[in-house]
């Protein structure tokens, strides 16, 4: 009898196990298939389209005096493992690199001219001199190297005030892609593209309306000619969004200007719990490889709803592993993973190489480091 009862015990012990080991496998698995929540005013991110692309602008640039504010609901309660800001951004002029690379080029075309002929060679590249061409390298150098040069920032607030710790770096503007010249030929010309940047998951409100705000702290970015635009969507006649004209660079402060009609890219991704992977395996190159001349760099890149690689270099010879990494070359965004290694623009000696690789969760992967020596 007693063997009976442990036997009937044993049999309901181990269902229970395989009962909740089950639950636990499910749970999981829908972990993983919960895509991440979108938080904007419109359904369907593809649908912001407008303006940051190409065709008319709409004046919705991002500036030093052009701060952009938009009223979100409250987030849906659920559980989160991350929270990122967002905005589609666009139509980069870089107009201050553009004159200094010019400038740079026509100092090395003129400067083994005799005297006359350089100077005539000047005025014709619409320079009121030679020696005027040093001068503006230097004055464009100087703009550039200013603190907040380029800078786009974004923040999120319960209420339509952003201080340090609600605001945060987005992205720089040479990152944004280009808008096409009619008259120039551009590398880094595209389509608008989503930047995102991690924010405390606390600082999203779950029970009041999010105000998410854009702007650049850059004076030199102040007008639609020579700044990146924001894309929109097409929206109602409800005033939810807002321009401020007078934040000189700071957070807006002012909700005075309602904008209608038009729905501003700017959003709140919430990304539950998953354990989705990156990985990435460069091809193309070996340890040890010279570089002399343009490389193409491709990598195989593994994992669902992968949105961008990009491609990493470090100088940094302190340590066997390099620490410091910079990225070099344009973003990829779609397959194939492969970016243009460039060596003009470093330094001659060693160097280590690595591609990355993120997914729509914010999920990012590394390939592992490869050491090259730049030759000239």
């Amino acid at each position: 009898m007693t063997s009976a009862k442990q036997s009937f015990w044993l049999v309901i012990l181990l269902f229970s196990f395989l009962l909740v080991q089950s639950f636990n496998a499910k749970a999981l698995h829908a972990s993983e298939n919960r895509y991440p929540v979108v938080i904007a005013e419109v359904e369907n991110l593809n649908d912001f389209a407008l303006f940051a692309t190409s065709g008319w602008d709409g004046n919705w640039y991002v500036g030093y005096n052009h701060a952009w504010i938009t009223k979100l609901p409250e987030a849906p309660k659920g559980d989160y493992a991350k929270a990122y800001l967002g905005a589609k951004l666009g139509r980069a002029k870089n107009v201050i690199r553009r004159q200094l690379e010019r400038a740079r080029n026509h100092l090395e075309r003129l400067k083994n001219l005799p005297k006359e002929k350089r100077e005539a060679s000047a005025k014709q590249l619409k320079h009121e001199s030679f020696k005027e061409i040093s001068k503006k390298i230097k004055k464009l150098e100087k703009k550039l190297s200013s603190p907040h040069s380029g800078e786009v920032y974004i923040g999120i607030n319960s209420s339509p005030q952003w201080d340090k710790e609600h605001s945060f770096f987005l992205v720089s503007e040479k990152d944004i892609p280009l808008e096409g010249d009619p008259e120039e030929a551009l590398e880094e010309v595209g389509e608008a593209r989503w930047f995102w940047v991690e924010i405390p998951l606390g600082l999203v409100s779950f029970d009041k309306e999010n105000y998410v705000a854009i702007w650049s702290p850059d004076e030199n970015l102040n007008s639609a000619q020579v700044s990146p635009i924001l894309a929109s969507a097409w929206g109602s006649k409800e005033a939810n969004t807002w321009l401020d004209q007078e934040s000189k660079g700071k957070s807006p402060s002012s909700l005075t200007r309602s904008v209608t009609i038009f729905e501003p890219a700017l959003v709140i991704k919430l990304v539950p719990p998953n354990e989705k992977m990156v990985s990435v395996e460069i091809l193309d190159i070996g340890d040890g490889e010279e570089i002399k001349e343009k490389r193409v760099v491709t990598a195989s890149v593994s994992g669902g709803d992968i949105v961008r690689a990009w491609l990493e270099i470090s100088g940094d010879k302190s340590t066997k592993q390099a620490k410091k990494w910079v990225r070099t070359g344009r973003i990829a965004f779609g397959v194939p993973y492969s970016i243009t290694l460039d060596p003009t623009k470093l330094e001659e000696g060693l160097y280590y190489l690595r591609m990355g690789a993120e997914d729509f969760w914010s999920n990012v992967g590394y390939s592992r480091s490869i050491k090259i020596a730049v030759k000239k």
